[in-house]
């Protein structure tokens, strides 16, 4: 590789766990992703410019959550790690903002600089989680030379990290339907429940719905459910474990945006008028 050619960035210096908080968000290579788009959106309207996107980086690659790519990278979903500006933003929690990637020694000889769709502007605000660990990068974009202000950079700023909120959020629900699935399986196994058949006409039964015949007489046999006058029902045995495990009535709290900083939205929102 010669000195005129695109340099990839160093390792971080804790890469192994940061690929490891990478790979337990799950959203590398998913595909119901439409919940960033409000990220982007207001990335490209707060920053002014014509294209934004954000993605997260595994050792191999950058997979995108949501972009809005302009003259290149189309319908991509995906490039490799390697090939990527965002790889050197990986380094640092602080945003990393390039006025005029043209004279930047690092970015001037990449071919989205060299060619088309000759990008100029580029502002990676890393998404950093609770422990310090990159997971990837939110970016603005232009073809010209431009400057961020320092409101602008805390919008910006604040729009990276809840966004890194909204991921472990989801991430922490996930890992806590794991565990759920988990308890469940095992405390119907320990009720005599071995078959998934069996397992599908008790949870059936918890939500009031039909149970085939052939698992009605399981059920009874083994006192999980009771016929009754108004047909098969749960036994005290199947209440209680119906109720141990959160499968009954719950008490529905109003769910918090992520954007819930007002102040932040305010600016926003006065930003965009």
């Amino acid at each position: 590789m010669t000195d005129t050619e695109f340099q990839p960035a160093r390792m971080p210096a804790n890469e192994e766990r940061r690929l490891s908080a990478v790979k337990r968000s799950g959203l590398m290579g998913s595909k119901a992703l439409s919940r960033f788009d409000i990220y982007t959106k207001l990335f490209r309207h707060i920053a002014g410019v014509p294209v934004s996107y954000t993605g997260l980086l595994d050792e191999a690659r950058q997979y995108f959550l949501s972009e809005n790519f302009t003259g290149c990278l189309t319908g991509a979903t995906e490039v490799a790690r390697q090939d990527t500006i965002c790889q050197h933003a990986l380094l640092d929690t602080q945003p990393f903002i390039v006025p005029d990637m043209r004279q930047h020694p690092t970015f001037q000889a990449h071919p989205l600089i060299t060619g088309d769709p000759h990008w100029v502007f580029w502002a990676g605000f890393p998404l950093v989680t609770a422990e310090g660990f990159v997971l990837g990068t939110i970016c603005a974009v232009d073809f010209e030379p431009r400057e961020l202000s320092e409101t602008q950079v805390d919008l910006l700023s604040g729009i990276a990290s809840d966004m890194v909120l909204t991921i472990q959020m989801q991430t922490d629900r996930q890992e806590q339907a794991a565990r759920d699935c988990e308890r469940i399986l095992g405390d119907l196994q320990r009720a005599g429940i071995t078959e998934t058949g069996t397992a599908r006409a008790f949870l059936n039964l918890c939500m009031g719905q039909p149970v085939a015949n052939d698992e009605r007489a399981t059920l009874i046999a083994l006192g999980l459910a009771q016929e009754t006058e108004t047909g098969l029902d749960l036994s005290e045995e199947g209440t209680t474990l119906k109720t141990g495990n959160g499968l009954g009535p719950s008490d529905y709290k109003r769910a918090v945006s992520p954007l819930k900083n007002t102040e932040l939205l305010d600016s926003m929102f006065a930003m965009l008028d």
